[in-house]
């Protein structure tokens, strides 16, 4: 990717953060968030799910929202801003690198995928021995130490 291209940055669900890694890098870029309506008519979100998803996007200034298929508006998103790449942040979501893979070849749009920030850090032996079937469990063993910035 050459340096100069002027970048959109794709905020998506699973970094919804005003200081996430790609909004942090490239601070004066355009921003968008796509509601995937796809993913939500799957997904049956409730309706307090998304009012809070939306709250969450409201906390990021200068953020676009918009709906639809999520390559097709980023293309356009990025095409009506001027822009010729898109910087996002990674997850293990199956339906993000498809994404990704679309706005690459059919879309023609370079991505960048930064690193998330870690909710926890954690070492090697510790991570082995964590109990990730129940939510309660992990949150007490890692509580003291999560979502320090």
């Amino acid at each position: 990717m050459t340096a100069d291209a002027k970048v959109l940055v794709w905020v998506h669900g699973d970094v919804l953060d005003p200081r996430g890694p790609a909004l942090a890098e490239y601070p004066d870029a355009p921003a968008v968030f796509v509601f995937d309506m796809a993913l939500l008519a799957e997904y049956k979100l409730s309706f307090k799910r998304l009012v809070f998803l939306y709250e969450c996007l409201l906390e990021i200034e200068g953020l676009q929202i918009r709906k639809g298929d999520v390559a097709e508006e980023l293309a356009k998103a990025a095409a009506e801003l001027g822009c010729s790449r898109i910087a996002t942040v990674d997850t293990v979501a199956p339906r993000f690198a498809q994404i990704c893979q679309e706005l690459r070849r059919s879309r023609k749009l370079p991505v960048e995928i930064l690193e998330p920030i870690p909710f926890v850090e954690l070492d090697k032996d510790e991570d082995d021995e964590l109990d990730l079937k129940r939510f309660s469990r992990y949150w007490q063993a890692v509580s003291g130490r999560a979502m320090k910035l």
